[in-house]
């Protein structure tokens, strides 16, 4: 922190600073918001108020970075670096030494707690040294002979406690370091005095304190389980077999009986403080009334009743890990079915804003998250706010995916209009709805899709387009709050187009000879191997691979010297095999369509100014539209087959998808000096507009 600290003066030192900024500066995040779409319902007259700030300000179209993911897009949004800069390329990044992928923006580190490995026996020194105080001083209030003798079991027993109490206190508990490198434009303001609230932009966590502001961590933060979000699914069906492969890792636990007094669990946070038991669970009952049209629900030392469709309140739930530490968590239930079986959702746990562990900075200042706890009750703490994974995997429809869509949005809006209410100079909030509704609805938006309903599409549209109504509501609701002076930006990271086929690119390698193999692929992948440091790449022989694809379009040379066992020689070798990848792969034709899956294939100094040659894949691969890298193939799997239909709810997407058919939108309040814009631009204009410039060059250039 002092090191932080010391940076920061550093970097006020060097800031310049340009005319005065006139008013407040306000920007409004929403993922994936499509400018297609947007485009279409402006025409029709659906989004008034977008409308409005387009005809009175500006409005053009704002090239995402590459790839065009969520959180390599915000980070340049914030720091106003390209990828290669901030270091965040992708939802993934793997260890060249293990060929493992683990997550890119943030890495898990361990600190000692007080003495580290040596506290439980401090404490027991320490209590035996007092018990024996208070004995001694009580034998010589009792003029005892020898009082020293008669303290001796106090030491004794003082000591035997403090061993067992010592034992509660972990010797190290984890704490995430993030990977995003470069200066927020938040912190820049907050050095020359200006006041700002940053609300849940993504790559945030941990929240970094800085000078006069506020920032509540967005996508990063983990749930109460350390994963992106796990929701667990409850059901009395023995015969029940999910209708996918589960990829997403969704917790199924099994009701041992269909009515009366049903034992469960609710499954908790794995035990990384003392290891044993290797998870912390806690015992929940579920009660269904002899009619089977309620059922009572008791957890947490909590009793509440749901009937059929109907979601519990937000229930708080505690993990004991000993009675001296404990975790403390936010959820809810949602009762979906008693007949004839028991269904039941329960959502992912949100860490408790009120009673963060060290380490854990979900807010800065530490506290904040715990004062908006107080004033406006609990709200989802979770980085990955709305579930997508149980909707993608049919465990639950797409009218209980709105239900918590609309929810979410509901408390990150009072959220919003308290912050408005306040004096900040810079306002940046965001919005994760957007996004996941196109990823869970887009099938409605394309009759070619191989899971498109077209009985439902109607019904589903209007999902969708409520959405963007909300988004043009909000954004109403915003301006109205605003003074002339004042500037208001909205924009999307990206835009949302159909996938329709997933290209598997490492069964490719394999089939092409840059992957050996010492026996079939075939393996799936899942989340859970991910988080739990599952096995992956069982049966690749890296003694004959020359390339390997791993994340959203990172495709990794086996570089010698690099990577472990690396067998392709740096300089000529490598530039030759970089080339024919990128040629041969934009050239990989669909039999079942004809078409190109593969758009444009980059090498990274294409589209990166400077990068860490030992991190940043050597090619990103892009998709053309219709198309997306698999799932498997973002773990590493190879499935027996090169492609096949999405034929899956998410159904839309962006994440390895050629930047130039994902674009997002960007509107202004002030008019804009051109249209062709990209978000690498946000960055410097935001700071103009508050009468500064970035203390560092930037490639981007300010458009207003």
């Amino acid at each position: 922190m002092k090191r932080r600290v010391l940076a920061l003066l550093v970097l006020y030192l060097a800031l310049p600073t340009v005319a005065a900024a006139a008013g407040r500066v306000v920007v409004l995040g929403f993922d994936g918001a499509d400018p297609g779409l947007t485009e279409a319902m402006m025409a029709q007259g659906k989004l008034p108020h977008l409308g409005r700030l387009a005809s009175q300000g500006g409005y053009a179209r704002l090239a995402p970075t590459v790839p065009a993911q969520t959180p390599v897009s915000w980070a340049t949004f914030t720091t106003g670096l390209d990828p290669g800069g901030t270091q965040i390329f992708d939802f993934l990044r793997r260890d060249p030494a293990t060929y493992l992928p683990t997550f890119a923006v943030a890495e898990e580190s361990r600190r000692p707690v007080l003495l580290g490995a040596r506290t439980r026996a401090a404490v027991a020194a320490a209590a035996g040294v007092l018990g024996f105080l208070l004995l001694l001083a009580g034998a010589r209030l009792l003029r005892r002979r020898r009082p020293w003798l008669h303290a001796l079991p106090g030491a004794l027993l003082g000591a035997a406690a403090g061993w067992a109490v010592g034992g509660w206190i972990p010797a190290e508990v984890p704490v995430v370091v993030s990977r995003r490198a470069g200066t927020p434009f938040w912190e820049i303001a907050g050095l020359h005095g200006v006041h700002s609230t940053v609300c849940h932009i993504p790559v945030t966590f941990p929240a970094s304190p800085y000078p006069h502001g506020h920032l509540l961590a967005g996508l990063g933060v983990p749930d109460l389980r350390g994963r992106i979000g796990t929701p667990a699914y409850y059901t009395s069906d023995p015969t029940f077999e999910p209708a996918t492969d589960n990829e997403f890792s969704i917790e199924v636990i099994r009701l041992e009986r269909t009515s009366g007094l049903i034992r469960t669990i609710v499954a908790g946070p794995p035990n990384k403080l003392f290891g044993v038991p290797p998870r912390i669970d806690i015992p929940m009952e579920v009660e269904v009334n002899s009619q089977r049209t309620a059922a009572t629900i008791r957890v947490s030392g909590q009793q509440f009743t749901l009937t059929p469709g109907q979601w519990s309140q937000w229930t708080k739930l505690v993990f004991p890990f000993n009675p001296l530490v404990k975790a403390h968590g936010w959820a809810r239930f949602k009762l979906l079915e008693l007949s004839p079986h028991v269904k039941l959702y329960l959502a992912p746990i949100n860490p408790d804003p009120a009673r963060v562990p060290p380490g854990f900075d979900l807010s800065a200042p530490g506290s904040w998250a715990a004062d908006l706890f107080r004033q406006f009750g609990p709200f989802k703490t979770v980085g990955w706010a709305i579930d997508t994974w149980t909707p993608s995997e049919k465990f639950v429809d797409e009218t209980t995916f709105m239900e918590d869509v609309e929810q979410t949005v509901a408390e990150f809006r009072t959220l919003l209009r308290a912050f408005l209410a306040g004096n900040d100079g810079l306002l940046v909030h965001y919005f994760e709805y957007t996004d996941r509704i196109g990823h869970i609805l887009w099938r409605a938006l394309d009759p070619l899709h191989p899971a498109h309903d077209s009985q439902r599409a109607e019904e589903l549209r209007a999902m969708v387009e409520r959405a963007y109504m909300l988004m043009d509501e909000i954004v109403g609701e915003t301006a109205a709050t605003l003074e002339p002076g004042d500037l208001l930006l909205v924009l999307s990271d990206h835009g949302f187009s159909t996938w329709r086929r997933s290209f598997h690119i490492n069964t490719w390698l394999a089939r092409e000879g840059y992957i050996g193999l010492t026996a079939p692929g075939g393996n799936v992948e899942n989340l859970e191997n991910l988080f739990d440091r599952g096995e992956f790449w069982p049966n690749v022989d890296w003694r004959r691979t020359r390339a390997y694809h791993l994340g959203l379009g990172g495709l990794y040379i086996n570089l010698a010297g690099r990577e472990a066992q690396g067998v392709v020689a740096p300089g000529e070798e490598y530039e030759r095999l970089r080339l024919e990848l990128a040629a041969r792969l934009e050239a990989v034709i669909d039999p079942a369509t004809g078409q190109r899956p593969i758009s444009r294939v980059f090498l990274r100094e294409q589209v990166y100014r400077s990068f860490d040659p030992q991190l940043i894949p050597d090619l990103i691969v892009t998709t053309a539209e219709g198309y997306r890298l698999s799932w498997q193939s973002a773990l590493g799997g190879m499935p027996d087959r090169l492609f096949e239909d999405n034929a899956r709810v998410w159904s839309g997407d962006h994440c390895t998808l050629d930047p130039a058919v994902v674009p997002g939108i960007l509107f202004s309040s002030r008019p804009l000096l051109r249209r062709q814009l990209q978000m690498i631009d946000v960055y410097p204009t935001i700071l103009r507009a508050m009468g500064l410039e970035s203390p560092t060059p930037v490639v981007g250039q300010p458009f207003l």
